[in-house]
């Protein structure tokens, strides 16, 4: 019981922090006033080479995805997941390879993601192009065990080039932009559970309509320890996002492309939709098919369904 109070009075604490950043968010005439000229050019671009969704919700969804007046802006996905449950018992693995393991005793556990965004400059090239610095933290918490430890903590800094797509003749098809970038992922773990690796991508990025795609392909500098990453983590991923009023659909699909009997890969689907009227908190649903839930299990299968809250889409 006391464990469950600490999960709920957790997700609480999300919620009511995030209900702050709703307050600062509805204060837009105060936000405007402090716009740059250039956050001004750089939206007012951006508006005119995108394909808007007709319905009202889902045209509201993808505005707010895309943009945001504060320096410092949501990247990936901001959660918190009281309950995942994993089909596989993490206290059974081997404890030569995973010492220390046979703590985490439960398959039901907590997950958390914080991501965040830096446009550092705009147009600096004369292409209408955004450098962009990135850092993503992901978290999961054996918070149902005694003493509540953290599993695994994996931590990705990122920089990146996009660069908007002006020729109409690509863009009357939906590919609106493409993206170069540099991504470092580690766990910051000692042998044997330490885990990172170093990729150099190139990613298209598409809208039309509801639909916003991206295809992402990578060289990779694997760590010592996972040499062998790109077997089952593959050489890139295709992300769907697809708006029906209120609610989001997002579909991440990752493969080796090896079809001779060693074909390894992942799926992720999510699903989110309004908490109440809020437009800034969400209910969440995940579920992870394949390898590579986190990095030190990038070589373990297992299946992973959680539900909790999102706070950025």
């Amino acid at each position: 019981m006391f464990l469950l109070n600490k999960a709920l009075f957790i997700a609480l604490l999300f919620i009511a922090s995030s209900s702050l950043v709703a307050h600062e968010t509805n204060s837009s005439k105060e936000i405007e006033a402090t716009e740059t000229s250039e956050d001004e050019a750089k939206k007012l671009f951006l508006l005119q080479h995108l394909d808007m969704p007709k319905n009202s919700d889902a045209r509201e969804a993808m505005v707010t995805k895309i943009f945001s007046n504060f320096g410092l802006l949501p990247y990936e996905k901001n959660y918190f997941i009281p309950f995942a449950y994993a089909t596989e018992n993490y206290e059974q693995r081997d404890l030569v390879s995973y010492p220390n393991y046979e703590q985490f005793d439960k398959n039901i556990e907590a997950e958390f993601q914080i991501s965040l965004k830096k446009d550092l400059s705009y147009n600096l090239f004369g292409l209408n192009e955004i450098i962009s610095l990135g850092y993503t933290q992901d978290v999961w918490w054996q918070l149902y065990s005694d003493s509540a430890p953290f599993r695994e903590t994996n931590y990705r800094p990122e920089v990146w080039l996009t660069l908007p797509i002006e020729d109409k003749k690509f863009s009357e098809f939906g590919f609106k932009a493409i993206k170069f970038g540099f991504l470092h992922e580690s766990n910051g773990m000692g042998p044997p559970l330490s885990r990172s690796w170093n990729r150099i991508y190139f990613e298209s990025i598409f809208y039309r309509g509801n639909l916003m795609t991206s295809l992402r392909a990578w060289v990779v500098d694997a760590g010592e320890n996972n040499k062998d990453i790109t077997t089952y983590l593959g050489y890139g991923h295709l992300k769907l996002n697809y708006f029906l009023e209120k609610h989001q659909f997002d579909l991440t699909w990752r493969n080796n492309l090896h079809f001779n009997g060693e074909n390894r890969g992942s799926i992720e689907v999510d699903w989110s939709y309004p908490t109440g009227n809020s437009k800034n908190n969400f209910w969440y649903l995940k579920i992870f098919n394949g390898y590579g839930a986190s990095l030190v299990d990038y070589n373990q299968n297992q299946t992973r369904i959680g539900f909790g809250f999102l706070f950025s889409r």
